[in-house]
């Protein structure tokens, strides 16, 4: 499995839009083939949301649809992304699932 992580900058920004800009990113990577989920967590001035995806094959498969749409979604909501970086998951264990 692969996770695309974006870090980005929501000085200013309630947290609780960045709840509305998970959801909207989730709903429209969804359909997605290989999407496997998102998860986003933020604090005060900070956001990092992560994608998970079946391979980097197809992370980088759909990597300019999703890096247009990101930047249209978080120009939108009025933050700054900082970085997005590439990562393997190597380990994994949630127990209970996650969700809000």
């Amino acid at each position: 499995m692969h996770v695309t992580v974006t870090t980005a900058d929501i000085t200013g920004e309630p947290i609780e839009n960045a709840a509305l800009v998970g959801e909207e990113m989730d709903r429209w990577l969804r359909d997605t083939e290989g999407f496997e989920g998102f998860l986003l967590l933020a604090a005060e001035g900070k956001a990092v949301g992560l994608a998970f995806w079946a391979s980097r094959e197809v992370a980088e498969r759909h990597n300019h649809a999703r890096s247009q749409f990101r930047e249209r979604m978080l120009s939108i909501a009025g933050v700054r992304i900082e970085d997005v970086e590439g990562y393997e998951v190597v380990y994994s264990r949630l127990d209970g699932g996650l969700g809000t």
